[in-house]
């Protein structure tokens, strides 16, 4: 998938029904587009014209953003407009150091139940992600990055874990959608962290899926930090 866009229903259709499940649609599908790159740092989301793109009143839409702000994906700026804030390389420093740690509990989850079928649709994530990379777009690879491991952890039985992970993914996707330059290491390399991931999943051995993890971090860090002001 290189499409950097969330798909959103149109209006009318799998819509909750009342004003708190009305909040809480709302909320899920802004995250969304928060973990999956759709916003940069310093982008505002203005209410009303928000609501009309998730085809709902602004109530709803005003209570998610409020939520989002309180778990600090989003501030306010002077005016009370919601706006992605801008991350520092502090910051992304702590944000993904805390990811490493839950993802690795996740990890280790997922060597001792994943599916084959499971890691078959993680081979043609990470296909995509190849696709991407090799097209040379830094956008498109960043969002099929962040496929790869969200659909990885939707395996996971950890939904608390997965839960938290999310909520960090929401800073994180911004730090990728501005990202104006390629991973340091191709996808397509054997040698790539994402298949030895696989390739520990489909031996069961948790240590080895961590060990690929880290890697992966550590490339993450090596592309996205320069990228960050001090």
């Amino acid at each position: 998938m290189t499409n950097n866009t969330i798909t959103i229903p149109a209006q009318g259709e799998n819509r909750p029904e009342g004003r708190g499940a009305l909040a809480a649609y709302a909320y899920q599908q802004i995250r969304d587009q928060l973990i999956y790159c759709r916003y940069q740092g310093g982008e505002r989301l203005v209410l009303r014209p928000l609501a009309v793109s998730l085809g709902l009143s602004p109530t709803p839409v005003r209570e998610a953003l409020l939520r989002l702000v309180s778990e600090q994906a989003l501030v306010l700026d002077e005016r009370n407009t919601a706006c992605v804030p801008l991350t520092s390389r502090s910051v992304f420093l702590d944000i993904h150091g805390v990811r490493e740690v839950l993802e690795e509990r996740v990890t280790r989850d997922l060597a001792t139940h994943i599916m084959p079928e499971q890691i078959a649709v993680l081979e043609e994530k990470h296909k995509a992600f190849i696709a991407a990379y090799a097209a040379g777009e830094p956008h498109a690879t960043a969002v099929t990055n962040v496929y790869f491991h969200s659909t990885g952890a939707s395996f996971s039985r950890l939904s608390v874990t997965v839960g938290l992970i999310r909520g960090l993914w929401a800073r994180m996707g911004p730090i990728y959608a501005a990202a104006n330059g390629l991973p340091t290491i191709s996808p397509a390399n054997p040698d790539h962290p994402h298949l030895q991931l696989l390739e520990a999943f489909r031996a069961g051995d948790a240590d080895a899926a961590v060990r690929a993890l880290k890697r992966d971090f550590m490339q993450a860090k090596e592309w996205l930090e320069p990228l960050l002001p001090n």
